[in-house]
């Protein structure tokens, strides 16, 4: 079973009451707990829901009556006492940003349906988001960091897929698989940090209606940010380097930025191998180079540059 996602965001005063902390929108029936939210009770999955307007939220499971699961595992997934998504007894949260004038996207504006948990849903089809059996996207593949990540901003669901600690067999491809608990927890976390830094990232902007070199200019932000370093662990992950960390190689920085580019709906691409790697963006048709943490928007390349889908 897929961990399914969806989102509500609501304003909450804390109360003590039993073991359970309740909050606008929470209401009890006997031992058990619903969310009201504006009339309609949450339902038949998984909602993040921020309680308490901190700006975190944690994930909660309602089944099909809307009676909140509490203290047991749901599709894989552990749920403590008060209902919300544990890992290892530690509980998993997403940042939200939140005020008086947008909810859960800081004021900003975006377009009618837009759902911040799932930022990316309606760019599916117009910006070639779909992901396909064989996990490749596009004519490049490059992926939003990887496939559960895209997944996640895009609310393909049904391509999500966490390998379970122990053997096991990846229903989308068939190939069998080990993962040890350390690889698991880790996994988890760099997904889960990934994750919420492009939901923050594109909560933060008005994307959709943005025009091709604005949107440019914010992954130029973003990379500008960072600084050259050469590899400190041959293990660590390239995106949570540069985005997180703010340092990385050129590589690093390259593959980083064509994932910015894929989130934003910008056609990339990445040249050289051996000492040094670096990436291209296209806007308005024209190609603009990028070094390291350096986007070059101020003269296009005279590079030929085949861009893929």
């Amino acid at each position: 079973m897929k961990k399914q996602v969806l989102t509500v965001f609501m304003a909450g005063i804390l109360t003590a009451s039993m073991s359970m902390t309740a909050l606008a929108g929470w209401e009890q029936e006997g031992n058990n707990w619903k969310y009201n939210d504006n009339g309609a009770y949450a339902a038949n999955g998984w909602y993040w829901i921020d309680g308490n307007n901190d700006g975190i939220a944690e994930s909660y499971y309602f089944d099909n009556t809307g009676i909140l699961a509490r203290d047991t595992t749901v599709e894989g997934y552990t749920v403590n006492a008060d209902g919300a998504w544990t890992v290892n007894g530690e509980i998993q949260t997403q940042n939200v940003a939140v005020n008086n004038g947008g909810a859960a996207t800081g004021g900003v504006n975006h377009n009618a349906g837009y759902d911040p948990a799932h930022p990316l849903a309606g760019k599916i089809d117009e910006w070639n988001l779909r992901i396909s059996n064989t996990g490749l996207i596009g004519a490049s593949g490059i992926p939003i960091c990887d496939d559960n990540v895209q997944a996640l901003l895009t609310n393909q669901m049904d391509k999500y897929y966490i390998a379970p600690v122990g053997n096991s067999i990846n229903p989308e491809t068939g190939t069998q698989m080990y993962v040890s608990q350390e690889d698991y927890d880790k996994g988890v976390m760099l997904e889960n940090a990934l994750y919420q830094w492009f939901c923050n990232w594109l909560n933060g902007m008005d994307f959709e209606n943005m025009s091709e070199m604005d949107r440019a200019r914010e992954i130029q932000k973003v990379l500008g940010q960072g600084v050259y370093e050469g590899m400190g662990s041959l293990e660590r992950n390239g995106y949570y380097s540069v985005l997180i960390d703010k340092k990385g190689l050129c590589a690093e920085y390259a593959v980083t930025a064509c994932s910015l580019a894929k989130a934003l709906g910008l056609k990339s691409a990445i040249s050289g191998t051996g000492d040094h790697m670096v990436y291209y963006i296209q806007v308005d048709g024209i190609a603009y180079m990028g070094s390291n943490q350096v986007l070059n928007l101020d003269f296009p390349t005279p590079d030929y540059v085949p861009f893929g889908n």
